[in-house]
């Protein structure tokens, strides 16, 4: 199963995620912001670099690939289809 971070500081935008995610299959975790979010050993990290610097989620998770919201057709607000489809698009590319 594919582990998934959401990090946002809106809990309306992370729960939307989850809700979009869990039902095609991935493991999704969140968090408000990066220093929230426990390491942990994930594929991908969807998060507002607005709110969150990249340089913070590379420390932490290093290993993982990043899709930062406004990049791959994924804006707030996002459709499921949307986010799945960047989602997708990300975990196809390589880290």
């Amino acid at each position: 199963m594919v582990a998934i971070l959401i990090i946002h500081h809106d809990t309306a935008v992370r729960l939307a995620a989850r809700r979009a995610l869990e039902p095609a299959g991935f493991s999704v975790s969140e968090a408000a912001d990066v220093e929230e979010a426990m390491p942990a050993l994930l594929e991908l990290v969807v998060a507002d670099l607005a709110g969150t610097s990249e340089a913070g989620i590379r420390r932490r998770h290093a290993a993982a690939r990043v899709l930062a919201i406004g990049e791959y057709g994924v804006a707030i607000p996002f459709t499921a289809s949307q986010l799945l489809a960047a989602v997708r698009r990300r975990l196809a590319q390589p880290r």
